[in-house]
């Protein structure tokens, strides 16, 4: 495998644009994540407040209507979709530094590689 350095100035643009094009298509994938992490966080929330009320008019005790509210097996169920969400949206937005990151040293590279040339020049 040829390292980095030894790349051609076209092997490299090749490079810079198939990880813009992979950027292109994780940005639209965060759009969407963005989107079912916050649905799942407002079901839950939802949920959350729908099972306080019930609690509270049933006369549970204040203390410990949380604890109550957060072991009911929908509203856990719910946290734990809202958790899954947001683990996926934050490595999508992993993903997108990784390939910013990537150009970058495609650019970088590419600038060096100018330089160089023109130093033999």
């Amino acid at each position: 495998m040829k390292s980095e350095i030894d790349l051609t100035p076209q092997e490299i643009v090749d490079g810079m644009t198939s990880k813009n094009r992979m950027l292109t298509q994780k940005n639209d994938e965060y759009v969407v994540l963005s989107e079912k992490r916050a649905q799942a966080e407002r079901a839950y929330n939802m949920a959350v407040a729908r099972e306080t009320l019930i609690q509270k008019a049933e006369g549970q005790s204040v203390t410990i209507i949380d604890k109550v509210v957060r072991g009911d097996t929908l509203v856990a169920d719910l946290k734990y979709d809202m958790d899954v969400a947001d683990g996926v949206y934050k490595a999508c937005l992993n993903a997108i530094k990784a390939l910013v990151i990537g150009v970058d040293s495609y650019r970088s590279l590419l600038a060096w590689k100018k330089a160089e040339m023109l130093r033999q020049e």
